[in-house]
């Protein structure tokens, strides 16, 4: 029939991650998160994904509060880093990245 519902699903996921406003859902902000921190720095800087996805870009207290016992946690453990050092690679994975995204356009 000439259908290819697997090309529209994948056309209408970039579609609606191309909009500028991620507050719709967590699910799309977790998707847009992933993807702009992956072209920052090559992987994802765990500091930025909690407050972006579950802060709602620092918009949400609540969502904030949440991440508190988790931080207190993580640092209690040592597995918090207070800095990020961005993938030897990144320019390669955002270009990468860049050339996905302009072909699902």
């Amino acid at each position: 029939m000439g259908v290819f519902p697997m090309n529209q699903i994948g056309y209408i996921k970039q579609k609606i991650l191309a909009t500028k406003d991620s507050q719709y859902s967590r699910a799309i902000r977790h998707r847009k998160v992933l993807v702009d921190l992956v072209k920052q720095g090559g992987w994802i800087d765990e500091r930025k994904f909690g407050l972006f996805v579950v802060g709602n870009y620092l918009r949400d207290l609540k969502g904030l509060f949440s991440l508190v016992p988790l931080g207190v946690r993580m640092v209690a453990s040592g597995k918090f880093s207070l800095t990020f050092k961005p993938s030897k690679g990144t320019d390669e994975v955002r270009l990468l990245i860049e050339r996905v995204q302009a072909k699902s356009c």
